[in-house]
C-alpha cells in the first residue's frame, strides 16, 4: 500500500536543506543539503527515485522565497511526470507559525525545512487545491507576474527620484514646485533637462523655452519672470548638473517603464478584459493587472477568502471583554493593495456609485483615509463578483446585495455559544461584562413581558 512521506524544503540562495518525514511525522533520516545546480538537482532526482522505490508517495513543499525556489519547482514539476511526487508552494506565513509553535530555541535552515515538512503533513488535506492552484499557474500568468513585480519595482525607483529631483528644485528653483501638486509634469522634465536652474532659465529666450514641448508662449514668459523674481538669486552649476542628470535619468526610466506596460498589454489578452473596462475609473493597465494577480479567480471560494488574501479585510482583537486594534490586515500582497488603492481613487472619481459611496461614509464623520480602505474592500469585492459570473459592472446587482445582508442583519441574533448554560449575571465576571450580561438580560424580560401582555389581550378578545 502507498504511504505519504512529507519533504520540506527550505530554499536558499544558491541552495536548499531537505527534512523527510512520514504520515507520523517521525523523521526518516538526518536533513541534508543540495546546491541549486545540475549536479543538485540529479541528486535530488536520483534521492527521490530512491524512496519512491519503497511504494511511497512524496509530497514536497518548499516556501514563496520572491524567485529563488523557482528552480527547485520547475525540477520537482518535471519529476511528478514520471515519479510518485507531488509539489506545493507554500505560504511563508503559515510556516513561520508552525516554527514557532514548535518552541525551537535557535531557528536554523534544517529546521525551517523540517517546519515546512510539518506545517504540509498538518495541512495537506484541507490545502490541497489552492496549493495546486499556486503550484501550477500557467506560464504567462506567473511571467506576467514577474513583469508586474519589475514594473512595480521600476515606479517604486522612480518615486525615488521624482523625491529627490522636488528637493533640488526647492534649494535651486522652488517657484517651479507651484505646478508639481500632482507630481513633476513631464514638460518640466523636458525644461530641466535643457535648462537646469534659475541661472539657466534667466540666460534663456523666451523661444528657447517655447521649442520644449508641452510648453507655451505664455508659460514661456511666465517662467522666464519666475526666474527673474526668484527668492534663489543664482544656482549652483553642480547642482544644476545634479538635476539635469536625474531629470535625464527620470526620463529614460519612464521610457522603460511604459515599455514594459505596452508589452504587458499586448501579449496579456484575456477576454475578461471588457468585463472590468466597463467599471469607468478602470483603465487597460489597471485591468491587466487586476487580472494577472487574480488569476485563477476560482481559486477563492467567497469575497471575505479574496479580501482576506489580499490583506484589505478589517482586523481586530477580542479578548474577555475588551476589542481593540481594528485597522485593516495588510497581509499578502502589498502589490494588489497598491492597485487597489490607485484604482479606488479612479472610481470614486469616475464612477458616479463608488463616488455617492465615498461622500456616504465621509458625510458619516469618517477620515478620508478610513473611507479610501472601504472603497479598496469594495472594489475588490465588485471586482470579484464581475470575474465569477463572467458580468459587467453593474450597481443594481451590489445594491440587492448590500439589501440582503442588511435584512439578514436585523434578524434577531441567537448566541449559540451559551447553549448548555442559560445567560446570567451569577458567575464571577468583571464589571464591563456584568453591565453587558444584565442589558441582554433586562431585554429578554421586557420581551417576555410584550408576548405575554399581547397573548392576554387575544384571549380577551375571543
Amino acid at each position: 500500500m502507498e504511504q505519504a512521506m512529507y519533504l520540506g524544503i527550505d530554499v536558499s540562495k544558491g541552495y536548499a536543506d531537505f527534512y523527510l518525514m512520514d504520515s507520523s511525522k517521525h523523521a526518516k533520516e538526518k536533513s541534508f543539503q543540495l546546491d541549486d545546480n545540475h549536479e543538485g538537482h540529479q541528486e535530488l532526482e536520483q534521492y527521490l527515485i530512491h524512496h519512491t522505490s519503497l511504494e511511497n508517495k512524496i509530497i514536497c513543499g518548499l516556501e514563496s522565497t520572491g524567485g529563488y525556489e523557482q528552480n527547485w519547482l520547475m525540477a520537482l514539476k518535471d519529476l511528478t511526470k514520471k515519479l510518485p511526487v507531488e509539489v506545493y508552494k507554500l505560504n511563508p506565513k503559515g510556516v513561520k507559525h508552525q516554527i514557532e509553535s514548535s518552541l525551537k530555541r535557535t531557528i536554523t535552515d534544517s529546521v525551517s525545512a523540517e517546519g515546512i515538512a510539518a506545517y504540509l503533513a498538518n495541512n495537506y488535506e484541507e490545502k490541497k487545491l489552492d496549493w495546486h492552484n499556486s503550484t501550477f499557474q500557467e506560464d504567462q500568468t506567473r511571467s506576467g507576474r514577474h513583469c508586474l513585480r519589475f514594473v512595480n519595482g521600476l515606479i517604486k525607483q522612480q518615486t525615488a527620484r521624482n523625491n529627490q529631483l522636488e528637493k533640488l528644485l526647492y534649494q535651486n528653483f522652488p517657484e517651479l514646485l507651484t505646478y508639481c501638486k500632482q507630481g513633476i509634469p513631464n514638460w518640466m522634465i523636458r525644461l530641466l533637462i535643457k535648462y537646469p536652474g534659475v541661472s539657466s532659465v534667466k540666460k534663456a529666450h523666451v523661444t528657447g523655452i517655447d521649442a520644449v514641448k508641452g510648453i507655451s508662449r505664455k508659460k514661456a514668459e511666465t517662467l522666464k519672470e519666475l526666474a527673474k523674481t526668484s527668492v534663489v538669486l543664482s544656482s549652483n552649476s553642480v547642482e544644476e548638473q545634479m538635476i539635469k542628470i536625474l531629470a535625464e535619468d527620470m526620463q529614460h526610466h519612464q521610457q522603460r517603464i511604459d515599455q514594459l506596460k505596452t508589452f504587458l498589454l499586448d501579449i496579456y489578452k484575456n477576454p475578461l478584459l471588457n468585463i472590468l473596462l466597463s467599471l469607468r475609473g478602470i483603465g487597460d493597465w489597471t485591468a491587466t493587472a487586476l487580472l494577472m494577480l487574480l488569476d485563477p479567480i476560482d481559486r477563492f471560494e467567497s469575497t471575505d477568502q479574496i479580501a482576506s488574501f489580499f490583506g484589505v479585510n478589517p482586523k481586530f482583537r477580542q479578548s474577555g471583554d475588551g476589542k481593540w486594534g481594528m485597522h485593516m490586515s495588510k497581509q499578502g500582497n502589498s502589490a494588489m493593495r497598491c492597485l487597489l488603492y490607485i484604482a479606488a481613487n479612479n472610481v470614486v472619481l469616475h464612477e458616479p456609485y463608488f463616488k455617492q459611496l465615498y461622500h456616504h461614509y465621509i458625510s458619516k464623520g469618517m477620515k478620508p483615509k478610513v473611507v479610501r480602505g472601504i472603497i479598496m474592500h469594495k472594489l475588490l469585492r465588485v471586482v470579484y463578483g464581475m470575474l465569477k459570473n463572467r458580468a459587467r459592472f453593474d450597481k443594481s446587482i451590489d445594491e440587492n446585495n448590500q439589501q440582503k445582508n442588511q435584512n439578514h442583519n436585523e434578524q434577531p441574533i441567537t448566541n449559540n455559544s451559551r447553549r448548555y448554560q442559560k445567560l446570567n449575571a451569577d458567575a464571577p465576571i468583571s464589571r464591563s461584562n456584568y453591565k453587558k450580561r444584565r442589558a441582554v438580560l433586562e431585554c429578554q424580560i421586557s420581551e417576555t413581558d410584550i408576548i405575554t401582555a399581547s397573548s392576554s389581550t387575544t384571549q380577551l378578545q375571543i
